[in-house]
């Protein structure tokens, strides 16, 4: 595929406690809900002069959910450093925002002035951010000449910091920039370390579905110039109807399914999945019974469960990595994974409709009036737990990521004119 055979590196630290893995399923739970409703609400519900869309990546960050909430609440330290992937930024703010690392007025604000950035802003953004990834495929490569600069400068004597961990969330069709495999180059030439580039393999992109064999392509590159390539592809799930009722079968249908075919099925819901499977399986021993197991809601969650979205799965495998040697996590997601938008091939800049979103903050159980509340649809018992989580992240225990807060002289420059003009017309204007 698309889901196509691979090198899967098994890497088994012990189990993760069950209770934790509640509590970071409600934190990414109330991350996603947050930037659905931050994106909603500054397209439907915020005032605008213009009446024209704003925008926003729901189904973006939906595919990102689950890796960054692993990141930042339980695998990162202090003295890491992460890249966010641009059309991630909603979702990178959600999971501040209970942190107390970014404040209501400015999610409010998505994409006005002085409110949160579209894409994470260093110096406009103050909510942690590392890198700023507005030019998309360029944060990718800071951070492996970060991690070049940062041996340098403990090579040489000039800080006893412990060496940090620099992390990028890629999504994958920022792999068609030319200088993702330039940076590559010149990490294998200097023996770059402690860098990990997370691909959020969700195969769909602004222009399409992605090419079925480019699995194979990110092996190839990334192999040859010594990187440890992991395939996180398989929730736990799915690892264990593998070893039920025409379970090999099962895993060869989904390894050689299109990625055509898989998003539109993702979209079209447990009777397609069901027909389609009795249709390609047709005469597989236990297909019959694997298929009796599951109503069709049961399913689309069983087919849909990718290593990407499974928090146990997440945190094996980052949490299995101990060597300081480069690694590219290849993480099997769906674009728009938990929405009405998953699979749909138009979702990259695609918008909950109004009903989509109050059907989405029905089924969450959040009140009317509790839209921004950090623990909006949780049982107090629930809430508890989650901001223990919170409390013992980590990434949290550190020093606050303040960016540089002198100013920098601008230049003076004419004003931009026309009866209607997009920022990026007044860019190149005042370029010329």
């Amino acid at each position: 595929m698309s889901l196509a055979r691979n090198l899967e590196i098994d890497r088994r630290p012990a189990a993760a406690d069950p209770d934790r893995l509640a509590a970071l399923a409600d934190v990414e739970r109330q991350a996603l809900w947050l930037a659905c409703w931050t994106i909603h609400h500054a397209n439907h519900v915020r005032p605008r002069r213009d009446g024209l869309k704003v925008g926003g990546h729901q189904a973006s960050s939906a595919s990102a959910a689950t890796l960054l909430t692993a990141l930042y609440m339980d695998v990162l330290r202090p003295n890491d450093r992460v890249a966010v992937k641009p059309h991630a930024s909603p979702l990178f703010h959600a999971l501040m925002y209970p942190l107390g690392r970014v404040d209501r007025e400015k999610l409010a604000a998505f994409r006005a002035f002085g409110g949160a950035q579209s894409y994470p802003s260093r110096t406009k953004d103050g909510a942690d951010v590392d890198v700023s990834t507005g030019s998309v495929g360029l944060g990718v490569g800071v951070t492996l000449f970060a991690a070049l600069v940062q041996d340098y400068v403990r090579l040489h004597g000039l800080s006893d910091a412990a060496p940090g961990r620099m992390v990028a969330l890629v999504g994958d069709a920022e792999l068609d920039e030319g200088n993702v495999f330039e940076a590559l180059l010149e990490g294998w030439k200097h023996d770059v370390r402690n860098v990990w580039w997370v691909i959020d393999y969700n195969r769909q992109s602004l222009d399409g579905v992605v090419n079925d064999y480019l699995f194979q392509r990110i092996q190839d590159f990334f192999g040859s110039v010594g990187w440890q390539v992991v395939a996180l592809k398989y929730g736990k799930a799915l690892q264990a109807a593998f070893e039920g009722p025409a379970g090999g079968a099962l895993k060869d249908w989904i390894d050689d399914c299109p990625n055509q075919l898989y998003s539109a099925l993702t979209f079209q819901g447990g009777p397609a999945w069901r027909n389609e499977l009795k249709a390609d399986l047709a005469g597989t021993s236990g297909l019959a019974e694997f298929l009796d197991r599951h109503d069709d809601a049961g399913l689309a969650a069983l087919m849909t469960n990718l290593g990407g979205h499974d928090m146990a799965a997440v945190l094996q495998t980052f949490n299995g990595i101990a060597e300081d040697t480069p690694h590219c996590i290849v993480a099997y997601t769906i674009k728009g994974y938990g929405l009405p938008l998953a699979g749909h091939k138009d979702n990259h800049a695609g918008l909950l409709t109004p009903q989509q979103l109050a059907d989405f903050q029905a089924g969450l159980g959040i009140a009317e009036g509790r839209e921004w509340e950090a623990d909006a649809g949780l049982s107090a018992e629930r809430a508890a737990a989650m901001q223990a989580a919170l409390d013992r992240a980590p990434f949290a225990q550190g020093s606050r990521r303040a960016p540089p807060q002198a100013a920098l002289p601008v230049a003076t420059l004419d004003t931009p004119a026309g009866a209607t003009l997009s920022t990026q017309e007044a860019f190149g204007k005042v370029m010329n």
